[in-house]
């Protein structure tokens, strides 16, 4: 399969993986009393009003380290800011988990008369298992670094923000000299056999 062809069969699991992220997050943000994602147009499913290039080009590049457009939301509305903070960064990949082992399941369970269709569901189920993986880390705009404007010490997140830029950069050396994708997915892969075994339990 040539890289033209791989890239086009990865393209709407990208899409798929960014817009759900986001849209959960300004569908969470919205249900605590935000109004500022329904405002800036993001309460939507519309993959363009989600679609960021340069997240959705390190996608493909990187294996799952992306973004889409990060959704603005106001803590000023959330009846309980840490709490609602968390949920609104955390439920995001969540989301992303669970959709993924639903593609997983459709990748296992149903006959596949296409390869290109089978191509195409392991690319949902990993990229959006992937976009998960990654938001654990604190590297802005992952939303790890939201976790942790509400869960460190504020004199300890300022110490992180006056590095965050140098800690943004260096990853993103290390990721395009090749050194951490196949740590990354190797995780992702383990993450999606592991969770592939409880999902099917259940």
């Amino acid at each position: 399969m040539n890289y033209l062809l791989t890239f086009l069969l990865s393209v709407p699991g990208m899409i798929v993986a960014t817009t759900i992220h986001e849209f959960t997050r300004a569908a969470v943000s919205s249900a605590l009393g935000d109004n500022l994602p329904k405002s800036k147009g993001r309460l939507t499913l519309n993959p363009a009003k989600h679609f960021e290039p340069i997240g959705f080009l390190l996608l493909f590049y990187s294996g799952g380290f992306g973004w889409g457009k990060p959704v603005e939301t106001s803590g000023l509305y959330y009846k309980n800011r840490k709490r609602d903070t968390l949920l609104v960064a955390t439920l995001p990949s969540l989301v992303n988990l669970f959709l993924g082992m639903i593609f997983l399941s459709l990748y296992t369970h149903l006959p596949m008369g296409n390869i290109y269709t089978s191509v195409i569901l392991n690319y949902l189920c990993y990229y959006n298992v992937g976009l998960a993986v990654y938001n654990i880390l604190p590297v802005a705009p992952m939303d790890c670094v939201k976790v942790l404007s509400v869960t460190l010490p504020a004199n300890r997140y300022f110490q992180y923000l006056q590095y965050e830029k140098i800690i943004q950069f260096l990853f993103l050396l290390l990721l395009f000299l090749g050194l951490l994708g196949g740590i990354f997915g190797g995780i992702t892969n383990f993450l999606i056999n592991f969770l592939g075994k409880i999902f099917f339990i259940l």
